[in-house]
């Protein structure tokens, strides 16, 4: 048998240029994709099974954490909050935005986590990044690090723990989208909009990431917005 990745996808570019340089290192691919009560779940689903099929995965795994969306405290979840878009949005904040959602990040991998042992995966591939690690704290280096020591005891005493890998964990936007382009990453198919429109709406956070990343990389983008068809930041 060769070596086998769980990852785990949104549908978004980080986690799907994380995937493709999984496969292109001759993982097996395991995506799983959790719902959580998020806003764009339907439309983060139809990415997430076309960016599988493209990529050759050997399974796609749905499941759920909805707890989180009972629990509250996100804009992503509690739909009587208010998303930030346009001028609401600072970019570069050293804060959490209200899109924080809490320990989503902890939750998400237990769950890649159990899945990785049962099936004997090598390696759990996330799409963590310098740009996110800005504002949420469950994408920085150290906590993939600090992840890693937990593994060593979380698992069964004859299992060897996968190892979390963040192969973007340093880079920006801008530079995903490169080594997105790179590696062939199937970019057309991703989802980002946190308002889980049938367009992205290409005025909330995640939206102006997405922009601004394909503008400064150089990139076509090859994204409908319903905001506008051609604008810049």
């Amino acid at each position: 048998m060769g070596r086998l990745a769980v990852c785990v996808c949104s549908g978004g570019i980080d986690s799907t240029v994380a995937a493709t340089i999984a496969s292109r290192e001759g993982y097996e691919l395991h995506v799983l994709h959790v719902s959580y009560g998020q806003r764009a779940e339907l439309r983060e689903r139809e990415a997430v099974k076309k960016i599988s099929a493209y990529l050759g995965a050997v399974e796609l795994k749905f499941t759920t954490a909805e707890m989180i969306k009972e629990l509250g405290g996100s804009a992503l979840t509690d739909y009587s909050r208010d998303v930030p878009a346009g001028e609401e949005v600072k970019l570069d904040r050293n804060e959490t935005p209200p899109t924080w959602v809490p320990c989503r990040n902890l939750v998400l991998l237990s769950l890649a986590s159990a899945y990785a042992e049962a099936i004997g995966a090598d390696s759990i591939f996330v799409g963590f990044n310098a740009e996110e690690a800005k504002s949420y704290p469950d994408n920085s280096k150290e906590f993939v690090e600090r992840y890693n020591a937990v593994l060593e005891k979380a698992v069964a005493s004859f299992s060897t723990p996968p190892e979390l890998r963040a192969p973007l964990v340093d880079l920006l936007k801008p530079e995903i989208i490169k080594k997105g382009m790179e590696v062939g990453a199937p970019l057309k198919f991703t989802y980002s909009c946190y308002l889980g429109g049938e367009k992205h709406c290409g005025l909330c956070e995640s939206c102006q990431h997405r922009r601004r990343g394909f503008r400064e990389a150089g990139v076509e983008d090859p994204t409908e917005y319903e905001a506008f068809a051609q604008a810049s930041l």
